[in-house]
């Protein structure tokens, strides 16, 4: 039986909701602040130029100098979204207990997503839509290492495309409708803030306002799509023993 759009969705805000401090608490500090820093201290500069060989190579000299803080940043934001999916998962713990676990899970967690990643990069060069089938099949793979307390990325991964098997296309529509409403949502809502706040706040202030802004907005919808993971994860594996969560 193919999964309910509305049921997961539903459960997705209850599961928001229930947690709203905490994960708001962790979020900002693991997936809001860095972002922030990253966009105000290491924004790429206005090209000015219309010779495309140019820009691509100031593009390209700008992911060098600034590929470690990528990365830092990248797995700062990994340790806010294991310690949600932690407080989801084992409701009893702390806030400092989840990011301990988190922590602890992160060598493996990234490994995980690094495997995945090549994964759905060899089946998009097939095609587009093979990539996308494959990375909707290994969608729950971090919900999974969290919830059933998992080290093995393979496992994981495996474990992933079991429970997803015949859910793979519903999924891939869920997950892309959301993105694809949130990201509309945010580019219309920056572009209307922007314009608010350089009118009132001038050009300068306005910018940053208007930056912290899209950051803060940005950050609230990956944590969405964090819960949307550990909903699907929950519709999938129900059967699952909430032992297995502690």
């Amino acid at each position: 039986m193919t999964i309910s759009y509305s049921a997961v969705w539903d459960d997705t805000i209850a599961l928001t909701r229930r947690h709203a401090t905490l994960i708001a608490a962790i979020a900002g500090v693991f997936i809001f602040l860095p972002a922030l820093l990253f966009d105000v201290f290491l924004k790429p500069e206005d090209p000015q130029t219309q010779d495309l060989s140019r820009m691509l190579e100031m593009m390209v000299e700008w992911y060098r100098s600034a590929a470690p803080w990528l990365v830092l940043q990248g797995l700062i934001s990994m340790v806010g979204g294991l310690a949600i999916l932690r407080l989801v998962f084992a409701e009893r713990t702390t806030v400092g207990g989840a990011l301990m676990f988190a922590l602890g899970l992160l060598p493996f967690y990234f490994l995980m997503t690094v495997i995945s990643g090549f994964m759905v990069l060899a089946a998009a060069i097939l095609f587009i839509i093979p990539g996308l089938y494959v990375w909707a099949r290994v969608a729950p793979a971090g919900a999974i290492m969290v919830a059933e307390n998992r080290r093995g990325p393979i496992d994981a991964i495996r474990r992933s495309f079991t429970l997803t098997q015949g859910q793979g296309w519903a999924i891939l529509g869920l997950v892309l409708i959301v993105l694809i409403v949130g990201a509309v949502s945010i580019g219309v809502a920056e572009t209307l803030l922007g314009i608010v706040f350089h009118l009132a706040a001038g050009q300068e202030l306005g910018s940053l306002l208007t930056t912290i802004m899209a950051t803060a907005l940005t950050a609230a919808f990956s944590t969405l799509i964090i819960m949307l993971y550990a909903a699907i994860y929950r519709a999938l594996a129900p059967q699952v023993p909430a032992a297995v969560f502690e």
